[in-house]
């Protein structure tokens, strides 16, 4: 049995539909929100994210890579506790010097 005829009668029936009437959208209530909840709420700001290029060892990469999506951050979190661990107790974050090339 041949699939021609088929494809035939789909097409021209497909041919004498009539475009499809445009959806009518209703409009969207704005939803009431209690704003009382959020009064004692502080937002920390963050510091914006840079764009640096590191170069990692491959091995490195494909550790945090192989957790999935989001490896970057996890790299960043990583960074962050090292970070943390080697601040003095005051807070105040004293980088090391790099030696002069």
């Amino acid at each position: 049995m041949s699939k021609t005829p088929q494809r035939k009668a789909r097409k021209s029936a497909a041919k004498s539909k009539s475009a499809p009437a445009a959806p009518v959208r209703k409009a969207k209530a704005k939803p009431v929100v209690a704003t009382e909840w959020a009064s004692g709420v502080v937002f920390a700001e963050k510091e914006p994210k840079l764009a640096v290029s590191l170069r990692l060892d491959a091995d490195v990469l494909r550790f945090f890579r192989g957790f999935g999506s989001g490896y970057q951050t996890r790299i960043n979190e990583v960074l962050r506790v090292f970070m943390d661990a080697h601040q003095p107790a005051d807070g105040a974050a004293k980088a090391p010097r790099r030696a002069k090339r």
